[in-house]
């Protein structure tokens, strides 16, 4: 990839588009707090989550601790007061981009992933080359949980499973170190290994970074065909001698040569074709784009008689599957039969997106908060993470071997369905429409099998089409994991649905 590429593409996890007029830290405490309240009122008109009570309630109290407060000048007390503010609306969209001219912040020239064995280095600068390879156990002599668990403060995000993807970066710059109590160099940290060794590296600039390679599996590599597909938005191979279709999607938004539309057409003409008979589409690396792009992608899955079948149609998830990526794997597992095979997601499934840069008016900091949500549950679901049916434990010597265990978990998948097909009698008395949470759903009939479905709104991606099973008296079950309906007969045997049962969230019928 392109070095402007890799650039563009850390700004975007960091949230900035690299363009910022110059930050001023040079001014009195009047000013600091004009630009508090300034961001306060911004985030009360924009900012969606701020609206839930416990995150409203923690961004008031913090508020006005700061605004008592006197925060003085020093760069790294100001940004980080923000941060510690803006952290309370647990949106990793809210934040202070720390790359912004003025604002720029330095890190180690070398590249980490945290496996589920531990955080190892994978690439590093032509100076640390040493490195390559070797387990963290700890920074600036700290452990890495402890300084994970320190830095959580700062780094904005949904969950702890994104704060760890985000953590890979700012756990390894100095000043934010020094600036929460972990460390004495403003452009120094030093690392212990696992191996004993202990080595002290000096912080760079952003494009000795973004020269790094994580190297990830199948990230824009297909690693059982060797061809490359960077720059790619989206592309697709099969995995060889067999029909299972392998889709990876880092971007919906139209590639210069093949639009997002007409790519699926390819999907579905394959599909005609009886040349693919198995789909994996892979969302692990990426996460942008125009969510309304995807329905024509869903709707040909969610009707294709040949892949909405229980192990025919997986859907391959990480912690840093987030965005319009994390709402199609939320769309699939609502309204088709696919298997979600990884790990935890970045966001939840009401994800906030859309970001807009607001300006503080006397320092000229540039923030970043969202203004949309975009719902693929209910209101009242307020979960942070997508958890797959299928988790992958993913270890260091995954890349050592290598192997990618989530394509292993999905040739090993075998269907295990002991679900019961509703009685006949039971049937008709099922079928009705009927309003959930002010929503109208409908139970209907579809050959010999009854569906649950429910339409999207305009401007929403919420909708529902799955199959429902007889589970016990009264209950009946879907192929969405923890989501039942529960129903009553009268003593005219007459049936009546009482509530959805959602993940723990119990819905009732109005």
């Amino acid at each position: 990839m392109k070095l402007k590429h890799l650039i563009i593409l850390f700004c975007l996890l960091i949230g900035y588009t690299c363009n910022s007029q110059e930050v001023s830290f040079n001014i009195n405490q009047k000013s600091w707090q004009e630009d508090f309240q300034f961001l306060k009122k911004k985030v009360e008109k924009t900012v969606p989550t701020y609206q839930i009570p416990e995150n409203k309630k923690t961004f008031d109290e913090v508020y006005n601790i700061i605004r008592d407060s006197d925060v003085g000048n020093k760069k790294e007390d100001i940004v980080f007061a923000l941060q510690y503010l803006l952290n309370t609306l647990n949106d990793e969209g809210c934040n202070v981009p720390l790359f912004q001219k003025g604002v720029a912040l330095e890190l180690l020239p070398i590249k980490t992933y945290w496996f589920n064995d531990g955080l190892y280095v994978l690439d590093a600068s032509e100076n640390y080359k040493g490195v390559i390879g070797q387990q963290i156990v700890k920074i600036n002599n700290t452990t890495v949980d402890e300084v994970f668990n320190k830095l959580k403060r700062v780094i904005n995000a949904d969950n702890d499973y994104y704060r760890k993807y985000l953590f890979q970066a700012y756990g390894f710059m100095p000043l934010v170190l020094k600036t929460m109590g972990l460390g004495q160099s403003d452009n120094e940290i030093t690392l212990q290994f696992a191996s004993g060794e202990t080595k002290a590296i000096k912080s760079s600039s952003i494009s000795d970074y973004a020269l790094l390679s994580r190297g990830l599996p199948n990230n824009e590599v297909f690693s059982l065909t060797n061809k490359s597909h960077k720059d790619e938005n989206y592309w697709y191979e099969f995995l060889p001698n067999s029909k299972t279709l392998f889709v990876q999607l880092q971007k919906i938004e139209n590639d210069e040569e093949v639009s997002f539309s007409e790519f699926t057409n390819q999907i579905e003409l394959l599909i005609e074709q009886n040349k693919a008979d198995k789909i994996i589409i892979d969302v692990r690396y990426g996460g942008g784009g125009n969510g309304f792009k995807l329905k024509g992608l869903t709707d040909l899955l969610k009707e294709s008689e040949a892949i909405n079948i229980k192990g025919n149609l997986f859907v391959l998830t990480s912690k840093a599957t987030r965005g319009t990526l994390l709402e199609l794997a939320s769309i699939l597992r609502l309204n088709t039969k696919a298997v979600i095979v990884g790990e935890p997601t970045a966001e939840g499934v009401n994800t906030v997106g859309d970001i807009k840069y607001v300006t503080l008016p006397n320092s000229k900091i540039k923030v970043s908060l969202t203004h949309t949500l975009w719902a693929t549950s209910w209101k009242k679901d307020t979960s942070t993470f997508l958890l797959p049916d299928e988790q992958v434990a993913y270890n260091y010597s995954d890349i050592v071997e290598p192997r990618d265990p989530w394509l292993e978990t999905v040739k090993n998948y075998r269907v295990q369905d002991s679900k019961q097909q509703i009685p006949n009698t039971l049937k008709d008395k099922l079928i009705g429409t009927y309003k959930i949470e002010g929503r109208k759903v409908t139970i209907k009939e579809k050959g010999d099998r009854l569906f649950l479905t429910m339409n999207r709104k305009m401007k929403s991606f919420f909708e529902i089409h799955t199959e429902l099973y007889f589970q016990s008296e009264g209950v009946l079950s879907t192929d969405i994991d923890n989501v039942n309906i529960i129903y009553s007969a009268d003593s005219s045997n007459k049936i009546r649905l009482e509530s959805l049962q959602w993940k723990g969230l119990n819905l009732n019928n109005q």
